[in-house]
């Protein structure tokens, strides 16, 4: 494999996660906290839903070019990194938004889930999906589009 075929590999693997993961775990594996959570109201489920969507959509439309594009260049391979990593971005982003919380301290359905600590800090497992998801788009794009340097 070289190092192009490995790139566009890495932007399939964040892709595919941009598709599988926000599912996974927020409609099934922590369906009661979030789409089946009684608590919430039709309208932030709706929302909920969005994101759901919105993953698919924009994973779906990262794999389209790198389905179609049979050379790597850089708008394709761009596009298609930023397709793979919006919904992560924004993941992080939301974080900040007053009221909102990666976690899931004195949630009244799931209970009281501490997240693991690393030397006093927590670490929140959709933050780190989102880090590490960015970061296999971000290793592809660079190995798609690096190129050698000219010797003179």
């Amino acid at each position: 494999m070289n190092r192009e075929e490995l790139g566009k590999w890495l932007l399939r693997a964040a892709a595919l996660s941009t598709i599988i993961v926000p599912i996974g775990v927020d409609a099934i594996l922590l369906a009661n906290g979030h789409m089946n959570n009684p608590a919430w109201l039709p309208h932030a489920k709706l929302h909920c839903a969005m994101s759901f969507f919105a993953a698919v959509s924009l994973g779906g439309a990262a794999l389209a070019i790198l389905k179609v594009r049979p050379v790597t260049d850089n708008f394709s391979m761009a596009l298609a990194t930023f397709l793979s990593s919006a919904f992560w971005i924004g993941l992080i982003a939301a974080g900040f938004w007053p009221g909102t919380s990666y976690g899931f301290l004195n949630d009244p359905v799931l209970g009281n889930i501490r997240e693991p600590e690393l030397a006093g800090i927590t670490i929140y497992p959709n933050v780190l999906a989102s880090v590490v998801t960015i970061a296999v788009a971000v290793a592809g794009y660079w190995l798609t589009n690096y190129k050698q340097p000219i010797k003179q």
